[in-house]
């Protein structure tokens, strides 16, 4: 394939497998790829690749030789310089200026027909091999300006075709053609399952499909951002950092568009260490961006079209999320956990499937130069192959919910979709398997999206199967999520027993079981909170073991228990932090059975506040406790007399199911909390 594709696309591929450990990391890739291509070759490679190298470093500039070379360059009149330049219109001069970083330097005279020759110039810069010139008498506007551009030789492929792209794409069929795309992004497709494939080649979409929006949380050394940094320099990635409305939109002062305006992807890398200023106005621009692609900010409202990416880590547990996360958008910043604003995130990639980056996962065969796929890609932008292929199929919902499927639900497939086939199948010939995956992909980002919006939100948002029916054959295809069948469900005692205590507690905006263990040894009286509590959980304890000391008589317990014994108070799930006094009642509840070696019902759970005087004080989130004790499959909940009203307005089908207790005092809560036994048991 190798011989095919070099044949085919000749001058434009080359062997990624030499663009390692080249020793010149200092430069970007599509530099080294294009001096590779055109000066080394495959029987002389080492000797080649040493006098690139070589040249590279004798006239590369860095930057705090940059006045050493503007002298050298005054007393010789003449030097050749590697960087890179660009060029804009300075239209009240009517005069092109050249801008060289490399010296520290924006205006430096270009030759026109430099920039009509190379147009790229304009739009971001070329790197190449730079002639500079010297000559003092060149005045413009009573300034000097005696630096020039003699010539300039690129290293960049200065001319795109798209055209002949597109119709060459017709020579592989899609195996073939998907290796060569993970190839040019710089992995080795031989280590790669086909699903693993698709969903690495999914990075590409939002850089060749205008006003996308993606988010990507997966474990850390997964290359989550290698490809923005490393295959297009239309990609910008904002690594932690402050995150501005100027920065990102427009500057009220200037007047400058910013990022979304001037770049085709804007990456935000490490979302959760991000630092936005003013995160609510920011938000709420980017949500009227991402609906619409069009932002205001004071008078101004601007059109722009560049991708959004959100990355972050996300932790595992096996092959899925960790269940600690009860949705999939947990890891992203609060402010941006709202509804309005991830209802308009159009797909969510399921990094986890994405193998970790090691010694073996970078290519080894050839693939596109990667300045030239970077500007395809960006050209790709432009087309729209998806109006060839609308009558072949129409988006469903298979769960037949009555809301059905919304506009945003059908914009987010169709982009999606697009920018699929735009990578796999510019040139419009898809199979009706070959358009039954792409399809399938592409529902089952938006899906997942969906779960997670009916999981916040489940009165707003039912619970879509979003699938595809392919015309006129009527075959249906519907993505399988197995992230959908997670469920974040710590599981009931199997039967009572001592120590052992069902608590709920609140995580974000739902409820959840807490399964306390406490265990009473021989010791000096301490007291060892274990499972990440926290601060006001472990005030807790103390709360509950200066009750049991004062009611020791009362609780039957000896009054020696504080320096004879040692209790172990353990909130399972180790990893995971605990915090808040709504398990004061399930605390002392465990340390009074372990110390009187009373057994626990396994069917009871319950929430409440306590007090050092034994009263059971109310707490928040009740019907999120009530509904997860519900969904678990607790027969009774024991709760503060001030919280029924509450939950009394809960479901009838929750209420009819479930037990609602209310209790004032720890007695009661005590008193409906163990197993009386029979002499017979």
């Amino acid at each position: 394939m190798n011989t095919k594709l070099k044949d085919i696309y000749r001058g434009k591929v080359v062997n990624k497998a030499h663009t390692l450990n080249t020793g010149v990391d200092e430069f970007p890739r599509y530099v080294l790829e294009y001096l590779i291509d055109n000066y080394c070759a495959e029987e002389t490679f080492e000797q080649d690749m040493e006098k690139v190298v070589r040249r590279l470093k004798e006239n590369f500039v860095f930057g705090a030789e940059a006045e050493k070379i503007r002298h050298y360059i005054r007393e010789n009149r003449r030097h050749s310089v590697i960087a890179s330049l660009e060029a804009r219109l300075v239209e009240t001069e009517d005069k092109y200026w050249a801008t060289l970083s490399a010296i520290n330097e924006n205006f430096v005279n270009i030759p026109e027909e430099i920039v009509r020759q190379y147009p790229m110039l304009l739009s971001g810069g070329m790197w190449g091999t730079i002639e500079l010139g010297y000559d003092e008498t060149l005045v413009f506007n009573k300034k000097i300006r005696p630096f020039k551009i003699i010539s300039f030789t690129p290293f960049q492929v200065s001319m795109i075709n798209l055209d002949d792209y597109i119709e060459k794409r017709a020579a592989f069929n899609s195996d073939e053609w998907v290796d060569i795309l993970v190839n040019s992004c710089g992995l080795n497709p031989a280590v790669m399952t086909r699903r693993e494939k698709i969903l690495y080649l999914t990075r590409c979409v939002p850089l060749v499909e205008t006003n996308v929006n993606m988010v990507e949380l997966a474990p850390r050394e997964t290359g989550k951002t290698y490809l923005y940094r490393n295959v297009s320099y239309y990609a910008h990635v904002l690594s932690g950092g402050k995150a501005t409305p100027a920065q990102l939109f427009i500057n009220l002062n200037t007047g400058q568009v910013g990022m979304v305006g001037t770049r085709d992807v804007v990456v935000f890398d490490e979302i959760a260490n991000t630092d936005f200023t003013d995160p609510k106005a920011l938000v709420s621009i980017m949500q009227g961006y991402m609906q619409d692609a069009k932002f205001s900010r004071g008078k101004k409202e601007i059109l722009a079209f560049a991708s959004l990416v959100f990355v972050g880590n996300l932790d595992v547990q096996g092959n899925l999320p960790h269940e600690k996360y009860y949705h999939l958008f947990e890891p992203l910043p609060e402010f941006l956990q709202v509804i309005a604003f991830l209802d308009r995130v159009h797909g969510y990639l399921p990094g986890w499937e994405i193998p970790k980056l090691g010694a073996d996962s970078y290519a080894r065969d050839y693939g596109f130069i990667t300045d030239y796929f970077c500007e395809i890609m960006h050209e790709l932008r432009r087309t729209d192959v998806l109006p060839a292929l609308r009558s072949r199929f129409e988006l469903i919902d298979a769960a037949r919910t009555q809301r059905g499927l919304s506009g945003r639900d059908l914009r987010a497939v169709n982009k999606l979709l697009s920018g699929l086939l735009k990578l796999l199948y510019p040139h419009g010939q898809v199979s009706d398997d070959e358009l039954a995956e792409v399809l399938t992909i592409a529902c089952e980002y938006r899906q997942r999206v969906r779960e997670q919006l009916h999981l916040i939100a489940p009165g707003e948002y039912d619970r879509i199967k979003l699938g595809a029916r392919l015309l006129p054959s009527g075959r249906e295809v519907l993505p399988v999520l197995p992230d959908a069948e997670r469920v974040q469900k710590v599981s009931l005692p199997d039967k009572p027993s001592v120590g052992e205590v069902i608590g709920l507690a609140v995580e974000g905006d739902h409820g959840c079981i807490l399964r306390f263990e406490m265990q009473a040894t021989r010791g000096s009286g301490r007291i060892v909170p274990l499972g990440s509590i926290q601060r006001v959980m472990r005030e807790s304890i103390e709360a509950a073991a200066q009750y049991i000391k004062a009611k020791h008589v009362e609780l039957g317990i000896t009054a020696e228990w504080r320096e004879s014994y040692d209790v172990a108070v353990l909130a399972t799930y180790m990893g995971i932090p605990k915090e808040g006094p709504s398990a004061g009642v399930a605390i002392v509840t465990g340390i009074v059975s372990a110390l009187r070696g009373l057994e626990v019902r396994n069917d009871l759970a319950m929430t409440g506040e306590i007090t050092i005087m034994g009263k059971v004080l109310p707490v928040g989130g009740v019907q999120q406790k009530v509904r997860a004790a519900f969904e678990a499959g607790v027969k009774e909940v024991l709760l503060p007399v001030d919280n029924m009203k509450e939950a009394e307005l809960l479901p009838k089908y929750i209420l009819d199911a479930i037990t609602l207790t209310p209790v004032g005092s720890i007695e009661e809560v005590l008193a409906k909390t163990f197993v009386v036994r029979t002499p017979l048991q």
